[in-house]
């Protein structure tokens, strides 16, 4: 949502004032206890005064704030940090911001680069990202940092046979986009396409970097005469099983989440994605012991993690992740895959993926499944998101060599 202020007359202060204060509140309310979104949601159905401008111009401001981070250097007011971060997230000329800070108005539409030299004083983008000492040596410190000053992109993945279609709807309606490859189309976070495509039948709504991690897999399968069999052991909204469906044709798999609700949705989804074909299984991989009792070629580990790969999204972790919950996720990510473990073949392989960018679940786990577990790696890469206003994840392929932990007799 750009923030130009249009909607109301510019010689009413009341209009602009108000709307600072209503977004002061809500940040002085939210003690991050829940995603963000959820959180304005509910307060806008308790608070109907709101119409749909008001709701579009709070969240805006309120979003915008988060993405300051911890970048805020010189002590200042909550309205001058919203008004900061309306200058540095927003493109365009405001007249809400003219009528606060007409100087800096005046040059919003400049680079950011050019607009961080401009308020150098009062902030210090080295500091938008609290965490610096736990982030992998792979990521680009400085390119990350301001990843989070821009909003980004919302990606949908075309599936098989449903191209043109969605091309041609797309266009109809004049959509603003950007076709990344065959089957990627990227737009602007606000477009509404779900009113247009049919989601989840003609295309996935998935991240540029989500789409591309099973293509570890692709010379693993594609040569294969036989059936594939595969398990999705964290499969939870299912985005990476619907994928492998649409990659590989001569698979049977296997999805499982310890939330027996998830595994309903997925049913759900998977039915609007005209999918059948596939054994759901509840597991709680957190435990020793669960309701999967055969072996896999292949094991899909999108593990829980921090989801710091994505914050640019949520930038509300920013403020309210703590440093501890880093060692928790990798804790949990390391009984995931011992548990895991004894249901993949010999010679089986294991695909781990996160959306994190912390040492600790990435490359210091991948060393400790190798040593631990007897896995060979064969691949690990960052996708990263932050150079493209797309999500950055990890993955990490492996396989196992001998039967170091094998399935209870």
């Amino acid at each position: 949502m750009q923030i130009t202020g249009k909607e109301f007359p510019s010689t009413n202060s009341n209009h602009f004032h108000r709307y600072l204060q209503y977004s002061v509140s809500i940040l002085s309310s939210y003690k991050g206890q829940e995603p963000f979104h959820l959180f304005l949601k509910k307060y806008f159905s308790a608070n109907r005064k709101h119409g749909s401008k008001d709701r579009k111009l709070i969240t805006a401001l309120c979003y915008n704030y988060f993405r300051l981070g911890f970048g805020v250097s010189t002590p200042s007011s909550q309205d001058e940090n919203f008004l900061l971060a309306v200058f540095l997230c927003e493109k365009s000329s405001s007249l809400f911001l003219d009528f606060f800070k007409p100087e800096l108005n005046a040059s919003i539409s400049l680079p950011l680069i050019d607009k961080l030299k401009i308020v150098n004083k009062e902030f210090n983008e080295e500091k938008i990202f609290p965490f610096s000492d736990e982030l992998s040596n792979e990521i680009n410190f400085r390119q990350f940092n301001l990843s989070f000053l821009i909003q980004p992109k919302l990606f949908i993945r075309i599936r098989p046979g449903f191209r043109e279609i969605v091309i041609n709807k797309i266009k109809h309606p004049g959509f603003s986009f950007e076709q990344l490859n065959e089957n990627c189309i990227a737009f602007s976070n606000n477009e509404k396409v779900s009113n247009t495509i049919e989601i989840d039948k003609e295309a996935v709504v998935q991240d540029y970097n989500s789409q591309i991690t099973l293509d570890f897999l692709k010379p693993i399968i594609e040569n294969e005469k036989v059936a594939i069999s595969i398990w999705d052991c964290c499969a939870g909204s299912g985005g990476k099983s619907i994928l492998a469906f649409d990659l590989f044709r001569n698979i049977n798999i296997t999805v499982s989440d310890k939330r027996k609700s998830i595994l309903e949705n997925l049913k759900v989804r998977f039915e609007e994605a005209g999918i059948k074909n596939y054994n759901p299984a509840p597991a709680d991989l957190e435990k020793s012991f669960h309701e999967i009792d055969q072996s896999f070629d292949i094991i899909i580990a999108d593990v829980p993690c921090s989801g710091s790969g994505t914050w640019a999204r949520t930038p509300e972790q920013l403020h309210f992740f703590k440093k501890d919950e880093i060692k928790k996720y990798a804790l949990l990510q390391r009984k995931i895959v011992e548990n895991a473990l004894p249901h993949l073949k010999n010679n089986g392989h294991l695909l781990y993926v996160t959306c994190s960018v912390f040492k600790k679940e990435n490359e210091e786990n991948v060393i400790l499944f190798q040593e631990k577990y007897k896995l060979n790696l064969l691949k690990l890469e960052y996708l990263k998101g932050y150079e493209m206003q797309a999500d950055t994840m990890f993955v990490a392929l492996f396989i196992k060599v001998e039967c170091s932990i094998a399935l209870e007799a």
